[in-house]
């Protein structure tokens, strides 16, 4: 048996989890139990991943263990800034 996600924007069980596409970019819906459904968005945020710095990637509810990518992404961003100071 697979672990339950819980729903980011109603805390609720899920169900199943339901991609579409729209302008070339992936979205996500999640179906409850219930057949209500909640939108929680892109499986990337491209224009807030373009405004920060190059190693830090933000991604959407969907993705497992963002947060780890997060952390990966701020020291490498770090090491960047680190390295631009000892020049």
């Amino acid at each position: 048996m697979g672990e339950v996600l819980i729903c980011p924007r109603c805390g609720r069980v899920v169900r199943s989890v339901h991609s579409f596409r729209s302008n070339g970019r992936v979205y996500f819906r999640f179906y409850h139990g219930d057949g209500s459904r909640c939108y929680v968005g892109p499986a990337e945020y491209v224009y807030a991943t373009r405004t920060q710095w190059r190693t830090l990637t933000i991604y959407g509810a969907v993705v497992p263990d963002r947060e780890e990518e997060y952390i990966r992404g701020a020291v490498e961003a770090l090491r960047e800034l680190r390295g631009g100071l000892d020049q």
